[in-house]
């Protein structure tokens, strides 16, 4: 039996188009909503660097976390249960270029 529609989650492409062509007319081609959060988060962090209030620098990590996402790749959650036997191995990489080949955790 054949289904009728688009797929479940697909997105609305002809609005987006739309949308994305009036934000750009209006805003004369300088419209981008991640540009503009990110900014907004900048502010709230100088305000609350200003304050000194912990509600002000609660709300700055809060917005630098909802940005975070169109920045920064996420790691996908792995669930694993059970007593199945499964053997885990941990593989440390460095990520400031630097290479220790002794294994021994310590610095070089």
């Amino acid at each position: 039996m054949a289904t009728r529609g688009r797929p479940k989650g697909s997105t609305n492409k002809p609005y987006r188009r739309v949308l994305d062509e009036y934000l750009q007319r209006k805003y004369k081609g300088e419209f981008n909503p991640v540009i503009n959060a990110i900014e907004s988060a900048i502010k709230i962090q100088e305000i609350a660097e200003t304050t000194g209030d912990i509600a002000d620098y609660k709300a700055s990590v809060d917005a630098f976390d909802r940005v975070s996402k169109y920045i920064q790749p996420t790691l996908k959650a792995v669930e694993m249960s059970g007593d199945t036997g499964v053997t885990v191995s941990l593989q440390r990489k460095r990520f400031d270029g630097l290479h220790n080949d002794n294994n021994d955790g310590g610095e070089e």
